[in-house]
């Protein structure tokens, strides 16, 4: 059962930590195509992708006030979204291996 836990907050981290990392690359590459009116390139898109993938589904947040999450409250939903997608991918995981056997 711990062990179980452990790896279902290992993915979350690092859920949130990708999540965390992709949103300012994707900033950055944007801002840099529209100060020098290029076109979006295959690397940005793919990282607005990934972004969409990662933030599925709390993605529709933002169709919610701004003031429900003032400030570092935001992280709250996030933090939830991040442990769905931990306990989700450890169970694809162990149906997997059952799979196998």
């Amino acid at each position: 059962m711990f062990r179980r836990i452990i790896w279902i907050l290992f993915i979350a981290v690092t859920h949130f930590a990708l999540g965390r990392l992709v949103i300012p690359l994707a900033t950055n590459r944007l801002l840099a195509i529209t100060d020098s009116n290029q076109t979006v390139t295959l690397a940005v898109q793919l990282l607005i992708w990934t972004t969409r993938v990662l933030y599925f589904p709390i993605i529709s947040l933002s169709l919610y006030s701004r003031e429900w999450f003032p400030g570092d409250l935001i992280y709250i939903p996030i933090i939830i979204n991040s442990l769905l997608w931990g306990i989700m991918i450890y169970g694809v995981l162990m149906v997997i291996k059952k799979i196998r056997r």
